[in-house]
């Protein structure tokens, strides 16, 4: 659900800024988060074991850092701008990424008080466009940013954001809040994401990530906080004041974030970017040719099935809890137990896998997520201390899941063709987002009720376990490898 971020190499074999403009196409629930300066390192090319696989694939995987004689940028790696730049990215992924977070603290409320005389199939539409545009836009937020810098895409995203919940408190009708926190919301998500995460490659190289990991646990930080703000709000001042105040303390928060921030447009795009228009660099990030490589094929497909069940689970778990007879309370306590466990996930996986492979520690956690949908919460979820467990494991899996996504994808490309890559993914993960939450809640309605929609997000879970298993087997067969 969380873009990732810059690339940056520990070793500084290899410096690539064609990547900067592109990293911050679509990560999640972002992330995506990165957890380690050593990100994306690449893994050794006698780890290809099968000829064919290698024919296909080593071209994108063996050149990743050679050095390229061409860059004369220098990068201050400190000083007030540059950590203002972090300062203000921080703010606002508490913000656009936060309340992406806390969708569930919404949609839970919706569906039992405002909404609850509309079906929730219907109801769940608002989150899927919300989701789908989230996500989505960052190609062309991405492209707006490199066109026109960060302040300029950043300010309009504020204001649609904070204006979308202040015109959230005065719906009563479904389409009302699809025009409001659907599309306004959404829009304005997509319009922050890309400057919040990519001004940070504009500042820093040998602190990328340093700066990177002061700056994206903003998103776990707003997934913890806004669900126990609705929580405190909801009994006492009602839904429609909750928004209004969420509103206001979003409007102060990136108001701070949008003059703190800054990027180097003007000097990195003279030496090294070309002056194509927005729509043509919308176009240079997805490049759907890269589909020819078996391996990044069966990513792609991983990654869309990892996402369909993520997002399917992290909407509807307060849902779930407030169904079991919990208390509304308990039900956004859980969502922020989920987030908050999800700070250890995005960064403790990633540096493991330094040492222990990437593919090897992004299956092992999705085979985790998928342990905790089917194992804990199918059966036992309405035993609450079962349930608590349960949000603690997936909430920790998803979360690497997401952080390690953006590693397997460098690892696999030539680091000129990671932003096409990993744009390429994320249009098709995009379509998956916008679909799963109504089918999900669809078989709520069946004779199974919630117990069909956790059998539906854990058999995708399995599926994009399954993928993952058979990405890494075309990597290194069954060998001991980090891979």
């Amino acid at each position: 659900m969380f873009p990732a971020g810059p690339t940056y190499v520990q070793d500084d074999k290899r410096e690539s800024l064609e990547l900067a403009p592109l990293a911050h196409v679509h990560d999640e629930y972002d992330s995506r988060p990165m957890a380690s300066s050593s990100a994306f390192q690449s893994g050794k090319p006698s780890m290809f074991n099968d000829k064919t696989f290698q024919d296909d694939t080593v071209e994108n995987s063996t050149e990743v850092f050679e050095e390229d004689p061409l860059e004369t940028v220098e990068y201050p790696d400190g000083g007030w701008k540059a950590y203002s730049t972090v300062a203000a990215s921080l703010l606002g992924l508490i913000c656009a990424f936060g309340i992406m977070n806390s969708t569930g603290a919404i949609e839970s409320y919706l569906e039992k008080n405002t909404l609850k005389t509309i079906p929730t199939t219907t109801i769940s539409w608002i989150f899927a466009i919300y989701t789908f545009l989230s996500f989505g836009g960052n190609l062309f937020s991405g492209a707006l940013f490199d066109t026109y810098g960060a302040k300029k895409v950043a300010v309009p995203g504020a204001v649609l954001l904070c204006g979308g919940l202040l015109a959230t408190a005065s719906c009563t009708q479904v389409w009302q809040f699809v025009l409001s926190f659907g599309v306004c919301c959404g829009i304005g998500c997509a319009l922050l994401m890309a400057p919040m995460v990519s001004c940070i490659a504009h500042f820093f190289k040998q602190k990328r990530g340093l700066a990177l990991g002061i700056a994206m646990p903003g998103a776990s930080i707003g997934g913890v906080i806004w669900p126990l703000v609705c929580n405190s709000l909801y009994p006492k001042i009602g839904f429609p004041w909750t928004m209004r105040v969420l509103g206001f303390i979003f409007m102060g928060i990136l108001t701070t974030s949008c003059l703190l921030i800054n990027d180097r447009l003007d000097e990195i795009s003279n030496q090294t970017s070309s002056k194509s228009s927005v729509w043509a660099k919308v176009k240079e990030s997805i490049d759907f040719k890269t589909l020819k490589d078996p391996v990044y094929l069966i990513l792609v497909g991983a990654l869309f099935m990892n996402e369909f069940s993520l997002i399917l689970c992290f909407t509807y778990i307060p849902s779930y809890a407030l169904d079991k007879g919990y208390s509304e309370s308990f039900s956004l306590i859980a969502l922020t137990v989920v987030n908050a466990s999800g700070v250890g996930g995005r960064y403790l996986p990633s540096h493991l896998s330094d040492a222990y492979g990437r593919f090897n520690m992004i299956l092992a956690m999705s085979a985790i997520a998928t342990f905790a949908v089917l194992v804990l919460w199918l059966p036992f979820g309405k035993y609450k201390p079962a349930f608590v467990i349960f949000c603690i494991v997936y909430g920790f899996a998803t979360a690497a899941t997401l952080a390690l996504t953006p590693l397997c994808t460098s690892q696999i490309s030539k680091a000129k063709d990671f932003g096409k890559r990993y744009g390429t993914a994320y249009f098709f993960v995009s379509f998956g987002n916008l679909i799963c939450i109504p089918i999900g809640i669809a078989l709520t309605k069946t004779s199974a009720g919630y117990n069909g929609m956790l059998a539906f997000a854990g058999a995708g879970s399995f599926c994009s376990t399954l993928l993952f298993v058979l990405a890494r087997y075309k990597l290194a067969k069954f060998t001991w490898k980090a891979v």
